[in-house]
């Protein structure tokens, strides 16, 4: 983007989810459900972005945990938001924001389960 050039913002939408978003992130136990919450809630936000974006629409993100970026959005949903939203929006920032918060949980949820694992099977002197 050039300087002075009109950027579009969505941080209010984000904003209105956020709270909604970490909440459920949190609330998530295994590591799997972390990238179906980022969907559902990525639907949402695109969404208000642009109606014609629906739940039927869900499996055209990407939940990619191992991406610099978190997700990715198919072609069909490019094509749908448009590339002035792509390009001259922070709409791209708060989809990065939102899967990195997911990449996170994902993350911490499968540290804890290792060192569960690993307790576990110290914790069995009956099976020598």
């Amino acid at each position: 983007m050039k300087k002075g050039e009109k950027v579009l913002s969505f941080v209010k939408f984000e904003k209105e989810l956020e709270s909604a978003y970490r909440e459920r992130l949190s609330a998530v136990k295994r590591p799997e459900e972390t990238g179906d919450v980022f969907i559902e809630f990525a639907i949402k936000l695109l969404n208000k972005v642009n109606p014609q974006i629906t739940k039927d629409l869900s499996d055209r993100i990407y939940f990619e945990p191992e991406n610099e970026n978190g997700y990715k959005l198919s072609s069909e949903l490019e094509r749908i938001l448009g590339q002035e939203v792509l390009t001259k929006s922070d709409l791209p920032a708060i989809l990065k924001r939102m899967a990195l918060n997911a990449v996170h949980r994902r993350k911490s949820l499968l540290a804890n389960a290792e060192r569960t694992d690993m307790f576990r099977l110290q914790e069995r002197p009956d099976q020598r």
